[in-house]
């Protein structure tokens, strides 16, 4: 039952998203690229290598990445630091593909990084609690690979890597106290980014009143908002925004749920939000019936962060948060997010397949340590 409604939620978010790429681009994509469809095309060829990835991750046995999570961490660490060394890099976060394609490799170290922590995790069993030995490596993990994002000036992925460590080490059993330092030792640093690079000064300033600052760092926010509001209930109807005239930079990617929120209006933007609590839903039922401890600390990552990533999208583009640089997962126009969202949905696919019946939600409770610790299925997991 969870992976039907699993696909079927997927499918839906990744459909919506065509219909909007398909509006928000042509207008662009005529002026800049002298063919409508250019960036639809290459988006629909993002799609089909996603539902590829899919079906691929759907049918891999998961405990292979218990096997390789060293392996794949490894390698997308690499990966994202051949971004650093000029020649090899587009615009400091792209490697270049034959054709007209590009890897964005800090996509694929996301979930590279879910894929360690939690296999780090059930390898540490009770140790996950000492700091020393079981916080700590984590951090390093986060840090290197939160380096590498800040200097591709991607602020936002940096954070995402933040937030996928505190949930793996929480959801681990680490302790919360640990948590704790971890987040008032990291909130001076993040203020102290925010404070000393200027592009990102002028976005928190921005946000704060974007009005006053509306030739410039606010121009991007006023636009969704004005997008957003002559949306009303029910929209102007499909194709028929205004903000991607030109208004909007990047409609199509970033600022997309402005674009459906304009189009389909207030109804529009609920069903996108309905569809990701939807989406959070069964990813925790299916982390809550996982057969051992590796696939639900992978099943709850894989949820999180696409449930974050989602959250923090929506909040940017109706200015709850400060404008990032963050897609919208499987709706935006961005074919790494996509197929690596795809691969992870597929992930989650195979291990709803192998779940069991058994209600583990106690594991979200207040005995998580214990539960964690004592997991029947620990051993069969080493053992793979």
């Amino acid at each position: 039952m969870g992976t039907s409604r699993l696909v079927i939620v997927v499918l839906a978010l990744s459909l919506l998203g065509v219909v909007m790429v398909a509006s928000a681009s042509l207008p662009i994509a005529a002026l800049r690229y002298e063919q409508p469809s250019y960036l639809l095309v290459k988006h629909l060829i993002a799609l089909a290598l996603g539902l590829i990835a899919l079906w691929v991750c759907s049918r891999i046995d998961y405990h292979v990445f218990f096997r390789i999570d060293h392996i794949l961490l490894l390698t997308a660490l690499g990966l994202a630091a051949l971004t650093l060394i000029p020649g090899l890099s587009v615009r400091g976060s792209w490697l270049r593909l034959p054709g007209p394609f590009q890897l964005q490799p800090t996509e694929f170290l996301k979930f590279a990084l879910i894929i360690s922590f939690a296999a780090f995790s059930v390898r540490k069993g009770e140790h996950i609690q000492e700091f020393s030995d079981g916080v700590l490596p984590v951090l390093i993990s986060t840090t290197c690979a939160a380096l590498i994002a800040l200097k591709q000036s991607d602020f936002a992925m940096a954070l995402i890597f933040l937030l996928i460590a505190l949930c793996m080490l929480f959801i681990g059993g680490a302790r919360l106290t640990h948590l704790g330092g971890v987040v008032l030792a990291a909130m001076p640093t993040l203020a102290l980014l925010l404070i000393t690079a200027p592009y990102r000064f002028g976005r928190l300033l921005a946000f704060l009143d974007p009005f006053k600052y509306s030739t410039t760092e606010g121009y991007q926010l006023i636009q969704s908002l004005t997008a957003l509001g002559s949306g009303g209930i029910f929209g102007r109807g499909l194709g028929e925004s205004r903000a991607k005239l030109f208004f909007l930079p990047e409609p199509y990617n970033d600022f997309i749920f402005a674009i459906i929120g304009e189009e389909l209006g207030l109804l529009g933007g609920l069903l996108v939000v309905g569809l990701f609590a939807y989406l959070l839903y069964v990813g925790y039922s299916i982390a809550c019936r996982a057969p051992d401890r590796f696939g639900m600390l992978l099943a709850a990552g894989i949820t999180f962060t696409i449930a974050a990533q989602a959250a923090i999208n929506v909040g940017v583009a109706t200015g709850i948060l400060p404008v990032t640089g963050l897609t919208l997962p499987f709706i935006s126009y961005g074919g790494s997010s996509l197929i690596v969202s795809s691969a992870m949905t597929g992930t989650l696919l195979n291990i709803a397949q192998r779940g069991s019946h058994e209600d583990v939600s106690r594991l979200w409770g207040r005995d998580r340590r214990a539960s964690l610790s004592r997991s029947r299925h620990d051993r069969r997991v080493t053992a793979h």
